[in-house]
């Protein structure tokens, strides 16, 4: 099925590469022709941004792959105020970055037009990030069939008093995937949900509270409102250098036919949308190793409200199953990001370089430096 289904999704890209090509031909060769199907006017820009972006985001991740992927491959924190420094630098630096770049475009186009453009493109992430949000409980239950549970919810109690929180509601799932997570919002509180495959996976129940403590970790430390937030200042990045190269390349296109250009500025601006665009990447790489960041704080709290073997046999036995039935388990998911496991078996650095978990030997590293301390997480 899925060899069909990828030729499908091939046939379709190819075809619409296709169209795109014959739009760009008849644009140069009868401009005239272009503005009498009005469509073509514009259309065919919006094709270009599209294909310049994809270059752009694939040149950007092969190229961090290779500079940055194998500087990571074998840091770990060195203990909990390693961590805690590390989480707070790579905050800081995707912060100032995304300042550093709307100064960038202020100082390059008007600050009016800047302040505009960054405006419109944070709506453009905003909403579908507070969306998602708002409504990702009820998508988790439906797609996972997650149901309450009380016997869980009697383990969820005890570990959350251990924790000294508030117990979310905990829920059920029906699939053989192994798997835990917690997921929240304003409107329909926090749930943690574990799954038959799960609790057929781990041994015993103190595997099964160091994973509660875990997925408790982040509600505590509120990891799902955190990274929603910062996950919504690369795709304003993006968007603004999508607008950019838009308007840069709209403005320097051939307004009649001739030799003659309508500026010479559009040239600029587009190259800085297709920077803002590239830079955007970046800083979603950023993004995703404070998301890794945070899941070693996670599994400090669940080593904290059980113990640090506990969480390391956990995790150890979780490795079992995926190591054992393969990739494809999680390749094949929606719902990537749920995942308490991560594969990282780097190409050029990729894989863990876009990933939202470290690898296991990574977490179980970092766990063996709290054996024997106080954890405050």
């Amino acid at each position: 099925m899925k060899p069909k289904v990828l030729l499908v999704l091939s046939l379709i890209s190819i075809a619409l590469i296709a169209l795109f090509a014959v739009q760009l031909i008849i644009y140069y060769l009868s401009p005239g022709l272009a503005t009498t199907f009005g469509i073509l006017r514009f259309v065919w820009l919006w094709w270009l941004v599209d294909v310049l972006g994809y270059v752009v985001a694939i040149v950007t991740l092969v190229l961090s792959g290779v500079l940055i992927g194998r500087f990571i491959e074998r840091k770990v924190p060195a203990d909990l105020d390693a961590l805690r420094a590390s989480m707070v630098s790579t905050a800081a630096a995707v912060i100032g970055g995304v300042v550093l770049i709307f100064g960038l475009v202020s100082y390059v186009l008007d600050v009016e037009l800047a302040a505009g453009l960054g405006a419109m493109a944070f709506l453009f992430a905003v909403v579908p990030a507070a969306v998602s949000w708002l409504l990702s409980p009820y998508l988790v239950n439906l797609f996972y069939g997650c149901r309450y549970d009380p016997e869980i919810q009697k383990v969820v109690n005890e570990v959350a008093e251990r924790a000294g929180m508030k117990p979310p509601k905990a829920m059920r799932s029906p699939v053989n995937i192994p798997n835990a997570f917690a997921y929240s919002s304003p409107i329909a509180g926090r749930y943690v949900a574990v799954t038959d495959g799960l609790l057929r996976t781990l041994k015993g129940k103190d595997e099964l509270k160091a994973v509660v403590g875990h997925e408790l970790g982040h509600h505590k430390h509120r990891d799902n409102t955190v990274m929603m937030l910062f996950g919504i200042l690369p795709t304003a990045i993006y968007y603004m250098g999508r607008m950019l190269l838009y308007v840069g390349l709209f403005s320097s296109r051939y307004s009649d036919g001739s030799r003659r250009r309508e500026g010479g500025s559009g040239l600029v601006v587009a190259a800085l949308g297709g920077a803002l665009m590239a830079i955007s990447i970046l800083i979603q790489i950023g993004v995703l190793a404070l998301s890794r960041l945070r899941e070693f704080y996670a599994d400090a709290h669940g080593a904290k409200v059980t113990s640090p073997l506990s969480m390391i046999s956990a995790l150890k036995s979780l490795d079992g199953f995926y190591r054992r039935y393969g990739k494809e388990v999680i390749a094949n998911s929606k719902l990537k990001t749920l995942f308490i496991y991560a594969f990282t078996e780097p190409f050029v650095g990729l894989e863990e370089l876009l990933s939202t978990h470290p690898p296991i030997w990574k977490r179980v590293a970092f766990l063996e430096t709290l054996v024997g301390r106080e954890i405050r997480a």
